[in-house]
């Protein structure tokens, strides 16, 4: 009974084990290959995540849901739109880092299309990045990206903030 609960509870878990047991049977460099790139990705999500839960933590405290709902809530409007393209634009870490992020914002009183630009900035428009994109693929090429890319988010952020709900999303109370 003990085992069949822990077999559900991380069967997950137990899947990925298998297919790396099933990849280490068939070709072991393959598999040396994929554990090495799961413990970079694991450590820097250890070393990510802290931070973004400390973050978070103290949005919740110190940020009061007034704020959050004036500023990124559904009647924020022009100012909302652009404080969470500079909030995603100038997020650091990787996109993972994003989500739990926005469930303490949709918490707070966000809207749907403001957390849709904050997630989309965060992965497409990050600002150290673009000074990359000029260097290796020039700068008129950065600006139609970017333009683009703004007008994609936008319409992106109104389409899924007419279909979906709050209520479907269902924030969780506690975060961490």
């Amino acid at each position: 009974m003990r085992g069949l609960k822990f077999f559900k509870k991380n069967k997950f878990l137990i899947f990925i084990i298998s297919i790396y047991l099933i990849i280490t049977l068939f070709n072991i460099n393959l598999a040396s290959t994929s554990l090495n790139n799961s413990s970079y990705y694991i450590k820097e999500m250890l070393l990510v995540m802290p931070i973004i839960f400390i973050a978070i933590t103290l949005i919740d405290v110190w940020v009061p849901k007034k704020v959050i709902i004036d500023r990124l809530g559904d009647n924020s409007g022009k100012k909302g739109i652009l404080l969470s393209f500079i909030l995603g634009s100038i997020s650091a870490g990787p996109i993972y880092a994003a989500f739990p992020m926005a469930s303490a914002l949709l918490k707070k009183g966000a809207s749907i299309s403001n957390i849709v630009i904050i997630i989309s900035s965060w992965a497409v428009i990050k600002i150290p990045l673009l000074a990359n994109e000029i260097k290796f693929i020039g700068f008129k090429f950065m600006i139609v990206r970017w333009i683009l890319t703004v007008i994609s988010i936008m319409i992106m952020a109104k389409i899924i903030s007419n279909n979906i709900n709050i209520e479907e999303i269902n924030p969780k109370e506690k975060i961490i």
